[in-house]
């Protein structure tokens, strides 16, 4: 059985907290249950969490394709493993997720490559623009409005040019 940390072993951090922050600490941690330093804690740990594992991504994954075979909401669930996919590769390359220096350098390779593909896109079709970072680092995509549908052929039936 492994041996559970002491709380005296922890380590210990000296903060400066501006006026007031203190008594909402204290009165959100009663309303929780939580001793201050518990609430403080939970959230460091909801801004910083702990980095995954790569097999923990990976049986995420698994868990996401078994649902996928179900075979229910199969649309909304290959958006979920896409997405999915997506963020565990972006985290891998942001050292988010812990693998071999190795697999850590070809999925950066491919990431990059897909950036400069995405960015190549976006020129071929007519696309520019500022775009706005979201909160995982990602570009927020820009609308299509006014620009046409770039895989549009020409004037369907019926349609004048």
């Amino acid at each position: 059985m492994a041996k559970k940390t002491k709380v005296k072993d922890y380590d210990q951090f000296q903060l400066r907290l501006p006026p007031g922050m203190r008594d909402r600490i204290k009165a959100q941690a009663e309303r929780m249950g939580m001793s201050m330093n518990e609430a403080v804690v939970h959230c460091l740990e909801e801004y910083f969490p702990k980095p995954a594992s790569f097999e923990d991504r990976i049986e995420h994954l698994a868990e996401l394709v078994a649902a996928l075979k179900d075979g229910s909401d199969l649309e909304d669930r290959i958006d979920e493993i896409t997405a999915e996919i997506d963020s565990t590769l972006h985290d891998i390359y942001a050292d988010k997720v812990i693998v071999t220096a190795g697999f850590a350098e070809r999925v950066a390779q491919h990431v990059e490559a897909w950036a400069t593909q995405k960015e190549e896109e976006r020129k071929r079709f007519g696309i520019y623009g500022e775009y706005e970072e979201d909160v995982s680092g990602g570009v927020e995509e820009p609308p299509f409005s006014g620009i046409g549908d770039p895989f549009e052929d020409g004037p369907r039936k019926g349609e004048e040019n």
